[in-house]
């Protein structure tokens, strides 16, 4: 096996062992830079749920009250209520996305959970000092992740919540008296919970990914026919030229012209010492022929 071949073999497998350890520690890099980023997109939604109830609450809640008009019930001005019309909307041009604000004993039916959401809660009301849970949904292009927050009972909140007496008689004709009563302060009763896609933000980690290693197989190559021809001119072909003037004089050819090799590399102090032998070996041939 020619010498060249040796070292690129030797270079071609340190590379790709290289970039398979690169390789892999570059993928994980990804998926954790993919996952922060949905989790980023989760929270942002999260704030900006937590904003239009605290909103709403703040400048709409009140105005019943400051009209007169406390008999009446307005599902609008119930944050809980507005805050998942309006996400519903976003619904219908990102179906992937939504916002639940769900109750074990809620007073919309529609707020009721499911199994998943049951499970949640109950991680919650079971730790009080869990204030977010990360849960992961699915696999490949239907994967979703999961960024939940427990709803604890404040004052406020009762009342509407306390007892159907204390609740607005329009809110208790609406939805009856049987849910959504009973809540204490300070209890956990239900959970927000923002569902976001995976897949996309994967794929586009996929992308990027991809993109490097095609990137670092390119200046690879590039490095390597670079670092031939570098090593063909400087290494190679000296060291040929020796090799062949080496086998002349070995047949006994004395009108092969000396080699001249003017570098302070090695290839030159190798060329001088080739030089001095075969000079030492004529003048042991003249002297033997004498």
């Amino acid at each position: 096996m020619r010498l060249i071949v040796k070292i690129n073999l030797v270079i071609t497998l340190a590379f790709a062992l290289a970039l398979a350890v690169s390789a892999q520690l570059m993928w994980n890099r990804f998926v954790d830079g993919a996952r922060d980023e949905v989790l980023q997109s989760a929270r942002i939604m999260l704030a900006a749920s937590n904003g239009m109830m605290h909103f709403i609450d703040r400048e709409v809640s009140p105005l019943p009250r400051l009209l007169g008009a406390d008999h009446v019930f307005a599902k609008a001005a119930v944050p809980f209520f507005a805050t998942a019309s309006v996400f519903k909307e976003l619904q219908k041009d990102y179906p992937d996305y939504s916002v639940h604000n769900v109750a074990l004993n809620p007073t919309n039916p529609d707020d009721r959970p499911d199994e998943a959401g049951q499970g949640i809660i109950a991680q919650f009301r079971a730790d009080k000092e869990l204030d977010e849970l990360v849960t992961r949904l699915g696999q490949g292009s239907t994967a979703s992740l999961k960024l939940s927050r427990p709803i604890v009972v404040g004052k406020d909140c009762l009342a509407c919540h306390d007892t159907p007496a204390r609740a607005p008689p329009s809110m208790v004709s609406l939805y009856g008296d049987k849910g959504g009563f009973g809540w204490k302060a300070g209890e956990t009763v239900g959970a927000e919970i923002v569902t976001v896609p995976v897949a996309p933000t994967l794929e586009r980690a996929g992308v990027a990914y991809r993109s490097l290693l095609i990137t670092f197989g390119s200046v690879f190559l590039v490095v390597l026919i670079l670092l031939n021809i570098f090593l063909f001119l400087l290494v190679i072909r000296p060291i040929k030229r020796m090799a062949r003037i080496a086998d002349d004089v070995s047949l006994g050819r004395s009108d092969i012209p000396i080699y001249e090799h003017n570098s302070s590399d090695e290839i030159g102090t190798l060329a001088r010492a080739f030089n001095r032998m075969r000079r030492s070996l004529e003048s042991a041939l003249k002297m033997i022929e004498a």
